[in-house]
């Protein structure tokens, strides 16, 4: 039986960082995050969501944006460029984690500028049917269609009758 020593020699070792170290300079000459190339040395799940966000806003939205102004100049006459244009839909890559995007659907639907049915199509879900409700937007609060609130009568004294119990009055 013979000795074989498992420990990394020094040069070799040395090695080894100089190797990380040129992983690092490249990914940050491309702006590439270093989880994209296999690099997880100081990575966390919350900040490679963020780092592969700040990689779409910064190194690929650019590249993107020059694309799309070349291709317009380039494929439309002066007659189509009002009517078509060349856009890259970066969704996808800006999506973040389930629980932001449903609380930020939420404040959309609550605040009444997005419907179930925006919503479903961000979310690549089938719609829900117009008679339904899937096309209905809300307001906050009663969480009620805006046509029913624009609807309310009001009085002289900037007071909402409620449909329900004219003789309640809720103040605006």
């Amino acid at each position: 039986m013979k000795f074989e020593p498992i420990a990394i020699p020094n040069n070799e070792a040395q090695f080894l960082e100089t190797r990380k170290f040129q992983v690092d300079e490249i990914c940050r000459i491309f702006r590439v995050p270093p989880h994209l190339v296999g690099n997880l040395e100081h990575a966390t799940f919350s900040n490679i969501e963020h780092q592969s966000i700040d990689f779409a806003v910064h190194t690929i939205r650019p590249w993107l944006v020059r694309i799309e102004q070349a291709m317009n100049r380039a494929l439309f006459t002066d007659q189509e460029k009002g009517r078509f244009y060349v856009q890259f839909n970066m969704d996808g890559l800006m999506r973040g984690d389930y629980k932001s995007r449903m609380e930020g659907y939420a404040i959309g639907r609550q605040n009444g500028w997005l419907s179930a049915n925006d919503i479903r199509a961000l979310e690549n879900q089938n719609p829900i049917p117009k008679e339904e409700g899937g096309d209905a937007y809300l307001v906050n609060g009663n969480m009620i269609p805006i046509t029913t609130a624009m609807n309310q009568p009001t009085d002289d004294a900037n007071q909402t009758v409620t449909q329900s119990n004219p003789e309640r009055r809720r103040y605006t």
